[in-house]
């Protein structure tokens, strides 16, 4: 009896010397590296023409009442409004945004003018309504654009362009990407004097032919002794874009006008304007690069 315990104790200390030498350097390698395999990455490039357009026209109204200056800004940025819906969401998409602050009388400091911020020193106030305009069809960015400098606002930012891929331009460079892997590998295999076999694993995100399954470095140690971890995200980047202040106009109602004909006269002036100064622009060209990694077995 005696000698059976201490060959049990014997080997659960064998057991524990054993798990305290064992190399932390080496981990076990993924399923699909349990036997000989060629990791391949396959990339593809494509140039694409912008599919967005973006711009801000500000609309200023200064009055006597803080009512007085919003209804002056409304009143110019309403037929623009007006015909920017005409075109439809889906070719054009309206944010506005609003800020009022007050004019103060202002007095003599060494020969420079100084404000005299006090709430009974108000002369008036001044709104700026800014419209935010994302083109989403680049067909009708040059007369959406012309419709903004004909409605003669405060200020026209520059235009911004951007790319969004859509599902067939990345499901096309993925295609591209795999058939270059494909390439790759065999090159490679002919050079080694190896036979290509079959696929062991498709991976879109490229990690698996970069992973380190050689070893790695010993954890470390974080200030209250706990290991550090190291988190890595794979997958696509979301933007989020927007401000606090803002509403959509696709949203809400049309700005009110009291005289109706009056409103419409004044939107059909205007087209008439954009109509007769159309301005040309040309989108711009933007690379876009896929890359998958794709592990083949060997023969």
């Amino acid at each position: 009896m005696r000698y059976a315990v201490l060959t049990m104790a014997l080997g659960l200390m064998a057991g524990a010397a054993t798990a305290q030498t064992a190399d932390p350097r080496f981990e076990s390698a993924p399923w699909w590296a349990t036997s000989p395999v060629l990791p391949q990455i396959g990339y593809a490039e494509r140039e694409v023409e912008a599919n967005r357009a973006t711009f801000t026209a500000t609309f200023r109204g200064v009055g006597k009442t803080a009512a007085e200056a919003q209804n002056l800004a409304i009143a110019q940025a309403t037929p623009l409004m007006t015909s920017l819906r005409k075109q439809g969401a889906e070719v054009a998409r309206i944010t506005t945004g609003f800020d009022m602050q007050a004019l103060y009388q202002q007095y003599k400091v060494d020969g420079e003018m100084v404000d005299n911020e006090r709430g009974d020193k108000i002369r008036g106030y001044e709104a700026n309504l800014s419209i935010e305009v994302e083109v989403r069809d680049l067909a009708g960015l040059e007369r959406i654009y012309a419709l903004a400098l004909a409605a003669s606002p405060t200020q026209v930012s520059r235009l911004s362009f951007r790319l969004e891929a859509d599902n067939a331009v990345k499901t096309a460079l993925l295609s591209e990407a795999g058939r270059d892997a494909a390439a790759r590998a065999q090159g490679a295999a002919q050079v080694l004097g190896v036979q290509v076999g079959g696929v062991r694993m498709i991976d879109p995100t490229g990690r698996a032919c970069q992973s380190n399954l050689l070893g790695r470095q010993k954890p470390e140690k974080a200030a209250d002794g706990s290991e550090v971890q190291e988190v890595v995200v794979a997958g696509s980047r979301a933007e989020y874009r927007g401000r606090a202040d803002s509403v959509v106009a696709d949203d809400v109602g049309a700005f009110p006008d009291r005289n109706a004909a009056e409103a419409m006269q004044r939107v059909a002036g205007l087209e008439m304007k954009a109509d007769e100064n159309a301005f040309l622009q040309t989108p711009p060209l933007y690379k876009v690069r896929a890359q998958t990694c794709v592990v083949y077995g060997l023969k």
